[in-house]
């Protein structure tokens, strides 16, 4: 799904404008649309009183749509005037089309404590106080009538665009702002609803379609993308009713050491269960025991190792012999930072024909040389960390999570690869497309998620899902099993095992079955 800033939408509107849609049709589309979805929420509910609180500008003008209409259907209205009478050219139109005889209008500059008690006793407040035009925080009257929305427990709280009170452009919380349970984002996702923490705050985002052009949209470079459901449903494989391991793909994954066996074991594991027909795990000979202990399904591959159990040089052979029937490779997961393993990396870049995903020690084993994938012939995915991602682009943690979005560019346009950065809001970037994911939370921040994540998206690229969309739907399809085990058990008791463990359930929102 498209993400537009608030500049970008006033764009698309002005293109709409141009090629016949008159502004005060928009608003009319707008309020109509809004007021069949809020039709929609309150089902069969019988609410004894909606309230309509409409600021000044434009997205009060839409509340007047909403009122009039919901006032037709039969409910019993209120229209608020939070900040006094409409000022918007199409705002004053609307408001003049209201009938008092079914509506009841306070303005609320001249009655403040009668609108707070109208608040306090409705069953439906819809908020349309501030649309994409609000800066900084609330005051005056709008603060007070704001909190006295968040006091009222009882009423369903739905935003039109914007709950009022956040930026349409950011993430930032800068004092109070309504906390809705829906959110109706008219035409198309703004920066606000896709990221974290707002995304969060502004509850069941549902886009409306008030008749704009797919052109109208295609003229104007979006924000970002933010994945979705249909988005992941149709990236992933077919699974075909004529098929057999190979169909599936083979990966190889050369992750984990004697010191930190459990990260192989969790990519493993996460790839397994996304899908992949064949897993070769290869590590070294002294993590043996430690790491088939724990693994059934993939072919075991120890390696020659040096004293301290990391890979040596001389496991170059016998991974360069599965290079060659691979379809994808993992490589970084708890391998360690070593001249062997270094010298493993580099062979395996400069000789592998298919996509390589390179995590967590293979990063920092990069960061010392990562001009060397200017010449790699082969599709390269990069997951780094924040910490990592500071050590590849040479700058501070500080400098790239203030900047999370360019740094992610910068570094898929420096190396040419995919870049998936975490964190919050993590970012995947190929060139000039970008995606933010609208999954996970903070139970998450625990290690061994990463090596997850990268055996989710290696068994996606085995699978043949093309980088970008790899990287995409495992961001995704990770972060949702840890927001739904977050909700059943705990955000403290989350752990990487239990998302490894949940993917084969969710992957059923998702499968993909031949007919």
């Amino acid at each position: 799904m498209r993400v537009y800033s608030c500049e970008q939408m006033r764009n698309i509107e002005e293109i709409a404008n141009r090629r016949g849609m008159s502004y005060i049709t928009m608003m009319e589309n707008a309020g109509v649309a809004c007021f069949k979805e809020i039709c929609n929420i309150i089902g069969d509910s019988c609410p004894e009183s909606v309230t309509v609180l409409c600021g000044s500008g434009k997205n009060g003008g839409d509340g007047f749509v909403i009122a009039r209409h919901l006032s037709e259907a039969g409910y019993k209205v209120n229209v608020l005037l939070t900040c006094g009478l409409p000022k918007a050219e199409e705002a004053v139109a609307m408001y003049s089309k209201l009938s008092t005889d079914n509506i009841i209008i306070t303005n609320s500059s001249d009655a403040i404590t009668n609108s707070l008690e109208i608040i306090n006793k409705s069953d439906i407040l819809i908020d349309c106080l501030f649309g994409i035009g609000f800066k900084g925080e609330l005051r005056g009257d709008s603060l007070t009538i704001v909190k006295e929305v968040n006091k009222n427990k009882k009423a369903v709280k739905i935003s039109v665009d914007i709950p009022s009170g956040l930026e349409g452009d950011s993430n930032a919380v800068n004092g109070e702002f309504i906390k809705a349970d829906f959110t109706l984002a008219i035409t198309c996702k703004k920066p606000v609803h896709a990221l974290k923490p707002t995304a969060d705050y502004c509850g069941e985002v549902r886009v409306l379609d008030i008749g704009f052009s797919e052109d109208c949209y295609n003229s104007v470079e979006c924000e970002f993308y933010s994945a979705d459901t249909n988005f992941i449903k149709s990236n992933l494989p077919v699974r075909k009713l004529d098929s057999n391991k190979g169909t599936y793909g083979k990966l190889l994954s050369v992750c984990g050491s004697m010191r930190m066996q459990g990260a192989a074991v969790l990519c493993a594991n996460a790839a397994v269960k996304s899908g992949v027909g064949l897993l070769t795990c290869a590590f070294p000979q002294k993590a043996y025991c430690a790491i088939a202990s724990k693994l059934t399904e993939p072919l075991m591959l120890p390696l020659p190792d040096d004293e301290n159990g990391f890979l040596s040089s001389e496991a170059i052979s016998e991974i360069g012999e599965k290079l060659l029937t691979s379809t994808a490779v993992v490589i970084g997961c708890g391998l360690g930072v070593t001249d062997g393993t270094g010298q493993v990396l580099e062979y395996v870049l400069k000789n592998a024909k298919c996509p390589v995903l390179i995590d967590a020690d293979g990063l920092n084993i990069l960061s010392e040389n990562i001009n060397i994938l200017k010449t790699v012939e082969a599709p390269v995915v990069l997951t780094p960390h924040p910490g990592e991602m500071a050590k590849l682009l040479k700058k501070s943690i500080a400098e790239i999570q203030q900047n999370r979005i360019s740094s992610c560019k910068e570094l898929s346009e420096l190396t040419g690869a995919v870049v998936l950065l975490k964190g919050v809001n993590t970012v995947i970037s190929a060139g000039d497309e970008v995606y933010i994911n609208p999954t996970g939370n903070q139970g998450m921040a625990k290690g061994g998620s990463g090596d997850v994540l990268s055996g989710i998206i290696g068994s996606l690229l085995a699978q043949g899902v093309k980088p970008l969309e790899s990287a995409v739907c495992a961001a995704y399809i990770h972060g949702l099993c840890g927001d739904i085990l977050a909700d059943e058990y705990s955000l403290t008791g989350l752990t990487p095992s239990m998302i490894v463990d949940y993917l084969p359930k969710l992957f059923s929102k998702f499968e993909n079955k031949a007919d």
